[in-house]
Order: structure tokens, then C-alpha cells, then sequence
């Protein structure tokens, strides 16, 4: 990284231009994203529903995708409708159109209500594709009394993407003015303010193209937009945020733009370095599930922290390089003022910082007498609670149980057969709940036990079938069961009906080619199980899983026995997400326990960082249980391992930030105690700025209309205040206090390398006072130096 942050210094202008190149060639690209987008992706591809339900369409012949458009009636009934509504929707790809006329019950009681079931051999994206026009045309033709609303799987899809849209640049219109005050606060600078968010803008579009490109080889989900947003502007504004601030520092204790830019590189750099890998890492974990829904969010994840590092190393560079000193125009106060102001008590030396700020570069200070300065001076915030570390520690964890604590009451769920996760006003969710409230949607969505066997075992497959069936009427949570063995048929003459309808009438040969056919050179059959509760609900969960139970018990070795329907799906989903965390959460732990111990060369550090993020995970769930809403306290199983791999790589950012000063101070001379308490005092204030960018951006996220984003907004907002204001604040420190300086590993205070005779301090000088603004630990001073090693990462 030290050649490339060279590079950027030594030829500004070449690394802008080549920037800006790549930007113009991929803006084309970016603007494509949208419409390569697809949604799905919350289902287990290699679940036994999947296997099922592609076996139910080979072998009955039943549409891969179908639309449901709804018809209600204002004034009367809707029977006059229907007629001109199949007409409307036939069109290229439409494969079979069903409506109450083979299903009586498609109509509502008081027949204001029906639906029309429309069939399509295309894919899921081309009968997204239809369904605004579709729409169009149903209205047209059945009249404005009529309220139509086209619902489905795919019509869902559709609107999720839309809204998927909406929310991201609701979001970045919320967070970017946003982040321009908390900027403009924490620099006091319009330059300083203006470059993080440029940097932001260019991640942002940069790995949108990069997006684009992916969807050409893969599958992926639209929520790869939303992850990109959120995580990008938090990273690339952070990262900025580090890097410039250090270089103002550096310029205003008198060095040259060249030497700031070298300094600043290779410390702070190094630290952005281990950030943005910590992140890539964490959310690599998501490929684990193999889910397309977990993989574009690992996939978004993984492509804006890489962009937003390299932006960080290269582009910055240059860009402060050729603004040098004029990266402080636009100061909101003058700097004298302040270097005053925050200088009367250190001996008239240029005084370190705005402690009121916590992080404003107008003020300086001499790190060579700052890195000798006792840590008792932060009064504000280590000074409360030094003399009882572990009582603080006792305390506070406590506090962070009772939080965690309604994360045991939490039900993971994905909801498939449902729009809950759409706006209310949303037409897709207000057709299928149309459907709930007029008609019922459980027939809708049956549970479907897919029976197979060779074609000499047509016994073998009947006696299971009856078995299933018998089983499933007393199954608790069952309402309804139809199989070949409920048509009526005489048992004696129902082998010899399977191999040869012919002597059936017409209906009942209707009925048995529903349930049994011939696929290939095996027999196929159903048996179709109408939950007593909507699908989504616990109950029509727990028949899955009561029929799984029984058929584990009760399997036939000749015949093959899979569950299908929208339950089952969501039931598979939900196992592979459980099946998945432990795998997720160890290889996230361990790898970055391997990045902390190459960092800090120690053992401790990095299990202490890994207790401290799961205490801001669990309790960040426990908040999320509490403002559900649900009765049984249900949230889409996706927020979870979000929520971890996300919070797990950005906390590093403070990890690294905050322990890379205290152990920098550690090896330089100083005491454990001084070592963390003043690495704490000169490390709040940028962790507080730093945080409120992050709170900001996950905030914004709070007012999207897709529930799984407000969930992770939510969530993820409350673990950063958490994890900065109480944890890097308080539990961090009382820690460190309490384990004492085994913490640092094999290394040992020593004492101070030999000075340059430029760096050389002078007695009078190290034995000054530091005054109360300089040391009230709301500065951000994570970046003050010792005059002892640098980089302390390497």
C-alpha cells in the first residue's frame, strides 16, 4: 500500500484522471443495474421443496410462474367482469387462464370478489415485465367500477424491486444532507466537509457498474442496491473521515503536504487497510448459505468496501495532495482563534483540539507532548470509572443481558406466502389481501406431499399414499386432505382405475390426472393438505414439520417423499439460515481474530473484540424483538446473519482505530492505565464522528417500505450507538483496566527510541500541563502520535 499511496502523491493528477475515466466509462453501466436486478432468491435451491415443486411441474404440467389478477366489485357483483378480464390477459407466454368457473370458490360469498388465475411458461423476470401492462389492460377492459389488482409471486417480485428503488434513493436523499452537517460539524471545514462525500458519490457509482457486471454471470438480488447504499456510505465517508483528518492535523503542525500525506498514509492508511479487510471479510461469510438473496447482499457487501478502500488509498491521496493546505477553506471559525482557545493551558504550545466538537481539525496538537500526557486527564469519560473497572464491568454487562435478553423470544420467519413485506398501499399487497379477507388465501397455498416411485411399484406407492393421507385428516393443523385415495373410488377397483381411467367418466378422470400421472418411467402423485391457518403462520409451520416427522418414521425405501407448497419453501429457507449460523458466525470469528492477532499481536485483543461485538449483536436482536410488533415476535430470517456480518466488519473500524492508539502509547513508555485512558481521550471524539455518520446513514434506512431493509436499519443504528457510546466508551476500557497489561501480548513497555533532533522535546515542554479542552476526551485525537514506531499496524 506505502507504493500506491507514493504513487498518488507523486502523480495527483495522472491517478484523478484515471479515476475519472473509469467513472465515465462505468456511469453507463451503473444506470443499467436497476433492470438487471431480480428478486426471489429466499428460497433453499437445494431444499427438498425446490425438488418438489419442479417434479409437481414436469410431471402435472402446471405453469411455472402465474399472475392472480383481482377483481371487486364497488357497486355489485363482479360476475360481469370476469369474461372480459380472460380476454385482457391473454397474451404471448400465457399458458392457461382459470377462473371460478372450475373454482366455484374463487368467488366471495357476497360475489363482489374473484380472482383470475393466469399460467405463463416464460421465466419469473419476463412475467415481471408484464405485470404494469397487464394490469393496464384488465382496467381498461373491465371498467372503472372495478378495482383490479394483479398479485402472484412474480407481481410481487415486480414490486419489490420497485420499491427496492424507492427506498434507496429516499434513503440517500435522508443521508446525504445528513452527513453534510455531521461533516461540516466534526471538520468545521466546507473543503474538509465536501471531499468525504464526493469520495461516498464515486464508491457508490463505481460499484453500482461493478453490480451490472455481476448480473451477466449471475443471479442477483435487488437487495444488492440496498446493501451498496448502506454499507458504501458508511465505509467510504468513515474512511475519509480518518484519512483527512489526520492529514489536517499533520498540516497544522507545520509539515509539509508531501510528508502530511507520507505520515498519514502509513498509519492511518494501514488502519483503513485492516478495516476494509475486516468488513470484506465478515460479510464474505453470507456466500456460506448459498442463497442468491444472502449471496448479493455478500456479493454488494464485498464490492463497495474493496472500491471504497482503494477509492481511500489512491484517489484521496491525490485529490489532498493537490488541494494541500486548501483542504481547510471555507473554515467555519478561524483557526488562531481556536489554537487560542484550546491552548491556555499548555504553555502557549498550539493546542491539540475543540474538545467540544470531539474531532475538529482546527485545533493542534504537539503529539510529542500529548503521547506522554497522563490519561487521568480525560475526566469526562475513563476518569469515572478507573478506580472500579470491574464494577463498571459487572454493571454493564448486566445491562447488555436484560437487552439480548428478547432476542431469545424471536421467531425467524421469511415470509413467502404473504405481501406483508410491501407498503401497505402497494397493489400487489392489496390483491393478495383482498384475497385473505374476501376468499382465503389457504387453499391458495396448500402444503403438497409429492409421492414417487418406479413404475412396478404402483402398490408400494399407493399404500404410502393412503398412509400420508390417513395421517395428514388427523395431522393437527390440517383442514382438508384430497388424495387418490379420498376420490370415492372403490378400494378394490383403485389399482386397476390408475393403470387404466379409461372406464371413469370425465370428471373423475379430470380428478385422477390432478393427483397421479406418469412422469418418464416414474409414477408421480400428490397428496394436497389444506392448513386450518394461513401459510405463513406458526401453525401451518408446525404441520410441515409434524408431516416431515411422520413421514421420516414412516418411509417406504421404494418411494420417494418430499414436501412442496409455499410453507414448505419458507420451512426450508428458515432450516438452511439456522443450519447456516454457526458456520457464518465461527468462520467470521476466526478470521477476524486472525486479522486482530496479525494487527496487534496478541491474543487477547482479539477475543475480547469478538465478545464485544456478539454483546452489541445480541442486544441490538433484543431491541429489534422488542419494537417487532408481531405477537410471536417474528422477523425475516435474512436480518439476523445481515445484521452480524455487517456490525461484525464495520465495528472494527473503532476496534482498530481506539486499540492501535492505546498500544501505540503502550510501547512508547507509557503505563497500561495511561496507555488506555489516554488512548480513549484522544479516540472519542473520532469514533463519536465516525459513529454519527454511521447512525446517519443507517437511519435513513429506518423510513423504507421494504420491511426487511427497515429491520436492518433499524437494528443496525441502534448497534452503532451501542457499540460506540457504551462499548468502545466504556465496557472497552473498564476491560482493559481490569485484564491489565497481559492484554498487549509478549510485548513490553520500553523506552522511547532515540529522537531526530527535529523531534526532540523539551523538558519543560513534556512536564506541561495539557489544558481541560485538550484533554476532556471529546477530541478526536485517535490520530496523535508518539514519538516512538509508526505504523503500529504493519
Amino acid at each position: 500500500m506505502k507504493k500506491i499511496a507514493q504513487l498518488a502523491v507523486a502523480r495527483p493528477k495522472a491517478v484523478i484522471a484515471a479515476w475519472l475515466l473509469l467513472l465515465a466509462l462505468a456511469v453507463p453501466f451503473a444506470l443499467q443495474l436497476e433492470g438487471a436486478l431480480k428478486t426471489g432468491g429466499f428460497s433453499d435451491p437445494r431444499g427438498e421443496s425446490v425438488k418438489a415443486q419442479r417434479t409437481l411441474e414436469r410431471a402435472f404440467d402446471e405453469a411455472p410462474n402465474s399472475l392472480l389478477v383481482v377483481l371487486h366489485s364497488k357497486n355489485g357483483s363482479v360476475e360481469d367482469a370476469v369474461a372480459p378480464a380472460r380476454e385482457a390477459v391473454r397474451r404471448d407466454g400465457v399458458s392457461a387462464v382459470t377462473d371460478r368457473a372450475t373454482h366455484p370458490e374463487w368467488l366471495s360469498k357476497d360475489g363482489r370478489t374473484t380472482f383470475i388465475q393466469v399460467g405463463f411458461t416464460s421465466d419469473n423476470t419476463t412475467v415481471q415485465n408484464l405485470v404494469p401492462d397487464l394490469q393496464d389492460d384488465v382496467r381498461d377492459a373491465v371498467g372503472e367500477n372495478v378495482q383490479v389488482d394483479v398479485t402472484g409471486a412474480p407481481a410481487l417480485d415486480y414490486a419489490l424491486n420497485v420499491h427496492s428503488k424507492e427506498d434507496v434513493t429516499r434513503a440517500e436523499m435522508i443521508a446525504f444532507p445528513v452527513l453534510f452537517i455531521v461533516l461540516l460539524l466534526v471538520f468545521r471545514s466546507v473543503a474538509a466537509m465536501v471531499v468525504p462525500l464526493l469520495m461516498a458519490g464515486v464508491t457508490l457509482m463505481f460499484t453500482q457498474s461493478i453490480g451490472y457486471g455481476m448480473t451477466q454471470f449471475t443471479d442477483v438480488n435487488s437487495l444488492f442496491t440496498n446493501i451498496v447504499s448502506m454499507v458504501g456510505l458508511a465505509v467510504a465517508v468513515d474512511y475519509s473521515l480518518f484519512i483527512v483528518k489526520r492529514f489536517r492535523e499533520e498540516l497544522a503542525e507545520g509539515r509539509a503536504v508531501d510528508d502530511a500525506l507520507d505520515r498519514t498514509m502509513r498509519t492511518v492508511g494501514h488502519s483503513v487497510l485492516f478495516s476494509g479487510l475486516a468488513v470484506v471479510v465478515a460479510l464474505s461469510a453470507l456466500f456460506i448459505p448459498r442463497a442468491m438473496s444472502f449471496t448479493s447482499i455478500a456479493l454488494g457487501g464485498v464490492a463497495v468496501s474493496l472500491v471504497a478502500v482503494a477509492i481511500a488509498v489512491t484517489l484521496l491521496p491525490a485529490v489532498l495532495s493537490l488541494l494541500g493546505d486548501r483542504i481547510n477553506w471555507g473554515t467555519l471559525r478561524s483557526r488562531k482563534k481556536a489554537g487560542e482557545q484550546a491552548g491556555k493551558g499548555d504553555a502557549g504550545k498550539s493546542a491539540a483540539t475543540d474538545g467540544r466538537t470531539g474531532g475538529s481539525a482546527d485545533g493542534r496538537t504537539d503529539g510529542r507532548t500529548d503521547g506522554r500526557t497522563d490519561g487521568r486527564t480525560d475526566g469526562r469519560t475513563g476518569g469515572r470509572f478507573s478506580g472500579r473497572p470491574g464494577l463498571v464491568l459487572a454493571g454493564l454487562v448486566v445491562v447488555f443481558a436484560a437487552l439480548a435478553a428478547p432476542a431469545a423470544q424471536l421467531t425467524l420467519r421469511v415470509p413467502v406466502a404473504s405481501a406483508d413485506i410491501l407498503p401497505s398501499d402497494d397493489s400487489a399487497r392489496i390483491g393478495m389481501e383482498r384475497i385473505k379477507q374476501d376468499i382465503g388465501v389457504r387453499e391458495m397455498f396448500p402444503v403438497q406431499v409429492v409421492l414417487s416411485a418406479d413404475r412396478d411399484q404402483a402398490d408400494a406407492l399407493l399404500r404410502s399414499t393412503a398412509d400420508v393421507a390417513s395421517y395428514a385428516k388427523t395431522a393437527p393443523g390440517a383442514d382438508k386432505v384430497q388424495a387418490v385415495t379420498s376420490l370415492g373410488l372403490p378400494a378394490a377397483s383403485l389399482s386397476e382405475a390408475l393403470a387404466d381411467p379409461s372406464g371413469l367418466g370425465a370428471d373423475e378422470r379430470a380428478a385422477l390426472g390432478q393427483l397421479w400421472t406418469l412422469d418418464g418411467d416414474r409414477l408421480v402423485t400428490r397428496v394436497v393438505v389444506t392448513p386450518g391457518a394461513d401459510p405463513d403462520s406458526s401453525a401451518a409451520h408446525h404441520l410441515v414439520d409434524d408431516l416431515r416427522d411422520h413421514l421420516g418414521d414412516h418411509a417406504d425405501s421404494a418411494v420417494t417423499v418430499r414436501l412442496a407448497g409455499a410453507t414448505a419453501t419458507g420451512s426450508d429457507f428458515d432450516d438452511l439460515v439456522l443450519r447456516s449460523v454457526p458456520l457464518v458466525v465461527a468462520s467470521v470469528a476466526l478470521l477476524s481474530f486472525l486479522i486482530l492477532l496479525f494487527a496487534f499481536r496478541s491474543v487477547l485483543l482479539p477475543l475480547l473484540a469478538l465478545a464485544f461485538n456478539i454483546a452489541v449483536v445480541g442486544a441490538s436482536l433484543g431491541f429489534l424483538a422488542l419494537v417487532s410488533g408481531n405477537d410471536d415476535h417474528s422477523i425475516n430470517s435474512v436480518t439476523p446473519l445481515m445484521l452480524f456480518a455487517v456490525m461484525f466488519g464495520l465495528s472494527m473500524d473503532y476496534m482498530v482505530i481506539m486499540i492501535s492508539r492505546m498500544r501505540e502509547s503502550y510501547l512508547g513508555g507509557l503505563s497500561h492505565r495511561e496507555s488506555v485512558l489516554g488512548g480513549l481521550a484522544r479516540t472519542a471524539g473520532l469514533v463519536n464522528g465516525a459513529a454519527a455518520i454511521m447512525v446517519a446513514v443507517f437511519a435513513s434506512f429506518t423510513s423504507a417500505q421494504i420491511s426487511i431493509v427497515r429491520e436492518l436499519g433499524i437494528s443496525l443504528a441502534v448497534a452503532v450507538v451501542l457499540d460506540a457510546l457504551v462499548i468502545r466508551r466504556l465496557v472497552m476500557p473498564a476491560t482493559l483496566l481490569l485484564v491489565g497489561d497481559r492484554v498487549w501480548g509478549r510485548h513490553r513497555r520500553t523506552a522511547p527510541r532515540a529522537l531526530a533532533p527535529e523531534q526532540t522535546v523539551a523538558p519543560e515542554q513534556a512536564a506541561a500541563p495539557r489544558s481541560a479542552a485538550a484533554t476532556d476526551g471529546e477530541e478526536a485525537g485517535a490520530d496523535e502520535r508518539l514519538p516512538v514506531a509508526e505504523p503500529t499496524l504493519r
